[in-house]
């Protein structure tokens, strides 16, 4: 049996998408052989000092770019990874990327960003689109951040009266600040299991959309900077996507399979 050590990151934020994308970190690590995992979080990398552990680094980075890059203790497992502003991407970050590729990004702002600086970089997706298909729908109707005080949505007059048969969800509602890890991904995992077994979802949420789009639950994306927004470079041939809305259908696109068999040959040596 490895004595490799393995760890996945948490971010101690409002938002349980954050919390979604530490599940499929393990998910990616279960489906590779790894059922051992430590939780780091995200905003403090450079401060760890235990032993040599290898750390799956998707998800957005980050709140605190001083921060970067992690301790030299940690060895980085490159997926799904997206900077979220270009000055996290200076001298000393790029020798650090540089002596730790290739760079799997989930977008392709992240990928063109890197090589920009000779970084050496490639698309993967996000690890959200790793979960199991479900084909059994049982389930409800969700509306999952479609008001208009979270921002995304575009201007519109929501007639509430037509979805009185929908559970309305937001997902920077549960207040985790000071909530610990392990309850903060149980209440993520209820999320998964109410979008897995649902019958429609309507959201602004990349972070639901996906899954959603994993599990081949139909579901309505909406967000008024679809079309400018860097996060979604890459992965709007897997939304299926217009300008403003587009819809999940459970059938597999092309695009889908292709990002699949990027996490089918990612391997990690145990």
């Amino acid at each position: 049996m490895s004595d490799k050590k393995y760890g996945v990151i948490f971010a101690p934020t409002t938002n349980i998408g954050d919390d979604i994308q530490t599940l499929a970190a393990i998910n990616f690590l279960k489906k590779k052989g790894i059922l051992e995992y430590t939780y780091l979080n995200r905003e403090e990398l450079h401060n760890y000092d235990g032993d040599e552990i290898y750390v799956v680094m998707n998800g957005w980075f980050m709140h605190r770019p001083n921060n970067f890059p992690p301790s030299n203790k940690i060895i980085p497992i490159w997926i799904s990874f997206n900077i979220s502003n270009a000055k996290m991407v200076n001298g000393q970050t790029i020798d650090y990327f540089k002596s730790q590729p290739p760079i799997g990004c989930r977008d392709l702002a992240t990928v063109e960003l890197l090589r920009k600086h000779d970084i050496d970089a490639y698309f993967t997706g996000c690890l959200t689109l790793f979960f199991d298909e479900h084909t059994r729908k049982g389930g409800g109707k969700y509306l999952v951040d479609v008001n208009g005080e979270c921002g995304y949505v575009p201007t519109m007059n929501l007639n509430m009266q037509l979805f009185e048969d929908f559970k309305v969800i937001e997902h920077e509602a549960f207040k985790m600040w000071d909530t610990d890890v392990d309850k903060r991904l149980k209440l993520a995992a209820k999320l998964l299991d109410d979008y897995r077994e649902a019958s429609l979802v309507i959201t602004s949420r990349l972070h639901c959309a996906l899954p959603c789009r994993a599990f081949g639950t139909s579901c309505v994306f909406m967000h008024k900077r679809y079309s400018n927004d860097n996060r979604f470079t890459g992965l709007k041939g897997v939304l299926n996507g217009g300008s403003d809305y587009h819809y999940n259908t459970n059938a597999k696109s092309g695009e889908m399979e292709k990002i699949l068999q990027v996490f089918n040959k990612y391997t990690i040596e145990n």
